[in-house]
């Protein structure tokens, strides 16, 4: 039989949840699905429904999903239940879940732990908790001892983000540089910066949030758009001259800063051009110059996208070279191989 697995989260196209959930298959894994998403309840139209709804509605969604949740492991039995960034699944019902036999792991990929619905009580009940960040990883060893804590970089979704279309001609560009990714106050400044020092640059944004936010600054001229994923966003990477991965600043409780992100893997598997955020880890990923290239501020930034706007052929080049790299070896189908090893590992939590 092969090793089975339940995973809970959210399932869309391009998500982390779907990328893991296939690269297990393809390592001989068997996986069901809990799909968080499917279980959220609609709320009214005036504002006092919609807030007594939001209370009422949110409580019985968490509930329904958390018996899905319990149904499935108590059905299918399985290995392992490994959860995406946990939301929803408080620590009652992970010691249920491990009551039943199963082993229980966290694939945890985001900057911190305070967002809502993300229940850090619930951690001690992990046997395996793997995180994308590097910096989280002395906190979570010295708050779980008896978990095994890992670090697996984010990956990219190797059945949606690749490229799609044929060599992009320079006639055929639809921006200069492109970022994709939802708005913060961060963000926005490294752009209205860049936008002030190169007022010529087509710059194309897309992402939630950004549309009100650039009311009354210079990126109210460039093109913005709302979130898009998939084959979308894949085709918005290629037509880009440029894609720029810059990440949401400090945040949480402990001031983490992202240093690499699922942009830093998804920009090369997709066939684009990146010119990333500096920092030691990205450089042990890429060789910049010759793969990517990097700037530290953003004289540097406007500085490289001058540079690079004028040399298709360099840009060319590059980001072959950067595909090579990337592709497969950072897919989430070689991830799960990784991830799928840490598993394999016997649990620390009998030993309690």
């Amino acid at each position: 039989m092969p090793p089975t697995a339940v995973r809970a989260g959210e399932l869309w196209t391009g998500s982390t949840e779907l990328g893991i959930a296939r690269g297990l298959r393809r390592a001989g894994w068997a996986v069901h699905e809990v799909d968080r998403a499917r279980h959220q309840v609609q709320l009214g139209s005036s504002h006092l429904a919609r807030a007594a709804r939001r209370l009422l509605g949110r409580a019985t969604a968490v509930a329904s999903y958390r018996a899905d949740v319990l149904d499935a492991v108590a059905t299918i039995r399985p290995d392992v239940f490994l959860a995406i960034k946990g939301a929803d699944l408080a620590a009652a019902t992970l010691a249920r879940i491990r009551a039943l036999g199963a082993r229980t792991a966290m694939f945890y990929p985001d900057v911190h732990f305070d967002f809502e619905g993300v229940c850090q009580d619930a951690f001690p009940q992990y046997d395996y908790f793997i995180t994308t960040k590097s910096f989280q990883l002395a906190h979570l060893r010295e708050r779980l001892p008896r978990t095994i804590v890992e670090h697996l970089h984010h990956g990219y979704c190797d059945e949606v983000h690749r490229p799609y279309l044929a060599d992009v001609q320079e006639s055929e560009y639809v921006a200069d540089l492109a970022y994709c990714g939802n708005h913060s106050a961060y963000k926005q400044r490294w752009l209205e910066a860049l936008a002030h020092r190169l007022p010529g640059l087509r710059l194309r944004i897309l992402g939630h949030n950004w549309h009100q936010a650039a009311q009354g600054t210079v990126l109210a001229r460039c093109r913005i758009e709302g979130g898009c994923v998939g084959y979308g966003y894949a085709r918005t990477i290629q037509l880009s001259r440029i894609n720029l991965a810059i990440h949401g600043g400090p945040a949480g409780s402990q001031g983490w800063e992202d240093r690499v992100s699922t942009r830093t893997f998804e920009l090369p598997a997709c066939g684009g051009f990146m010119l990333h955020v500096d920092n030691p880890e990205v450089r042990t990923l890429y060789e910049p110059g010759a793969e990517i290239d990097v700037f530290g501020d953003v004289d540097e930034l406007a500085a490289r996208v001058e540079h690079y706007l004028h040399r298709p052929e360099v840009r060319m080049r590059m980001r072959s070279a950067a595909y090579r790299r990337c592709v497969p070896r950072y897919g989430y189908a070689a991830r799960a191989v990784q991830l799928a090893s840490i598993l394999a590992r016997p649990s620390l939590q009998s030993t309690r």
